[in-house]
């Protein structure tokens, strides 16, 4: 019974740790056979799927259940639990450094995506995409027809905080230091220093930054 019990608990050891630590030696080169780039001090949890065209920089904690495919990744970044990165051959999908990527979120990077530093994109579930099957679908295009899509290039620059549930469309540019509020459907370019949310999304608040204040004004201040 005790020896059960033992087993039990350094079996719970092992699993916790497993999520902890750095990739081990035999991980890293499967990695490397599998064309991915990894850096110093990278952690990479468990049923995480490294791709290729993926590079990571140092310091990057990737989730568990992540996909990644055709991305690079700044240093001391953070992609969460279950999220889905999928770049392609023409077009790799850039994060910047200290960055972080909620849970269940999906980076769809075939038109082109550029995600900036110090983005903070929250979970759950913010979608950003780079093309529609919309007009595909209304007129009846074959799905095999990927050349009847339309694609377009989305940007995120640098100090943006995008709430949870965001979706992001085509060919939009958030500027920087704004600040996206959950549940929003953004379908427009967004000003630097602008709070913006709604469906669609919408200006709600000035942003005033001086030093190390930050202040959301009403759009008549």
């Amino acid at each position: 019974m005790q020896a059960t019990i033992f087993k039990k608990k350094l079996q719970g050891m092992f699993r916790n740790m497993g999520n902890k630590m750095p990739i081990p030696l035999f991980q890293r080169t499967l990695y490397r056979l599998s064309d991915a780039q990894i850096g110093q001090n990278v952690e990479v949890r468990s049923d995480a799927k490294l791709g290729k065209g993926v590079i990571i920089g140092d310091n990057v904690i990737i989730g568990s259940h992540t996909l990644l495919n055709n991305v690079i990744i700044g240093d001391n970044s953070m992609i969460e639990y279950g999220v889905i990165v999928l770049g392609c051959d023409d077009n790799t999908i850039k994060i910047g450094k200290h960055t972080y990527i909620g849970i269940y979120a999906v980076l769809e990077g075939l038109g082109g995506l550029e995600v900036g530093d110090y983005v903070h994109i929250a979970g759950p579930s913010v979608g950003i995409w780079t093309h529609t099957s919309v007009y595909q679908c209304l007129r009846g295009i074959e799905l095999t027809s990927h050349t009847s899509r339309d694609i377009a290039p989305v940007k995120i620059e640098n100090n943006t905080w995008i709430g949870g549930k965001v979706t992001i469309y085509p060919g939009v540019t958030v500027g920087h230091h704004s600040v996206i509020l959950p549940n929003s459907v953004v379908n427009e370019d967004v000003p630097p220093y602008s709070m913006v949310g709604g469906v669609p999304a919408e200006m709600k608040k000035r942003i005033v930054i001086e030093g190390d204040r930050v202040e959301f004004r009403d759009l008549e201040e």
